[in-house]
């Protein structure tokens, strides 16, 4: 599956960082549960950092997230802060 192939209401898992900093995303994960979790080079807390957004949303302000590979099911992807290519991860999450 492609993001921007996703309904465009569907709501993805980001940072604050990402929406109010303009931190990029550099890491997706396309998780087991066929949900989005996208970040950026920050660290962050679960409890204070994690905010739900749509798909359209995060299209809109990371254009970038529309060169992502298609991705199945536990796969991830990442890319350098400033590259324009995305690579899968090989590892296990």
């Amino acid at each position: 599956m492609k993001l921007k192939e996703e309904n465009k209401n569907k709501t993805v898992l980001t940072t604050s960082y990402v929406l109010t900093n303009g931190s990029p995303v550099t890491f997706v994960l396309y998780d087991e549960d066929g949900d989005w979790q996208l970040f950026g080079e920050d660290e962050v807390s679960e409890d204070e950092d994690a905010y739900l957004v749509s798909v359209e949303e995060i299209l809109e302000m990371e254009p970038m997230l529309k060169r992502l590979p298609d991705l199945q099911p536990g796969q991830a992807a990442t890319r350098e802060k400033d590259g324009y290519k995305w690579f899968l991860v090989e590892e296990e999450l």
